[in-house]
C-alpha cells in the first residue's frame, strides 16, 4: 500500500510541475489544502475518489495517469501531445484523412 501511495504522489507531482503549477494553486483549485496535498506528494496519505477527480480535473489528466506507476514520469511531452489533440479534435474529415496518411508514410507503412 505504501509503493502505490508514493507513485501516485509522484505522478500527481509531476503533473503539477509540467502543468507549471504551485501546491498552492492547486490546492485551492481541487479544493484540499496545501498541507494535505504536500502529504499526497510525498506518498504519506491517500486520496478519496473525489479528490482524485477534483485533481484529475485541475491538471487536466486522466485518473490512469495519476493510479498507475509511472505513468506521470516521461510518458510523453505535454505541450506538443495537447497541441497534437487540439488539432485533431478541431479537424475536419479531410484533414483527419491527410493527417492519418501522412503519419503512416512518415512512419514507413506504405499503405495508405
Amino acid at each position: 500500500m505504501k509503493n502505490n501511495l508514493k507513485h501516485i504522489g509522484e505522478n500527481v507531482r509531476t503533473a503539477r510541475k509540467r502543468k507549471g503549477l504551485t501546491l498552492v494553486v492547486l490546492s485551492g483549485l481541487a479544493g484540499v489544502t496545501e498541507s494535505f496535498l504536500g502529504m499526497v506528494e510525498r506518498g504519506a496519505s491517500s486520496l478519496s475518489v473525489e479528490t482524485l477527480i477534483a485533481l484529475c480535473d485541475a491538471l487536466d489528466v486522466t485518473a490512469d495517469s495519476i493510479l498507475i506507476k509511472g505513468r506521470g514520469k516521461n510518458t510523453r511531452p505535454s505541450d506538443k501531445y495537447d497541441t497534437l489533440c487540439t488539432m485533431l479534435k478541431n479537424a475536419t474529415d479531410d484533414e483527419l484523412d491527410f493527417y492519418i496518411n501522412f503519419v503512416k508514410l512518415y512512419r514507413g507503412s506504405g499503405k495508405v
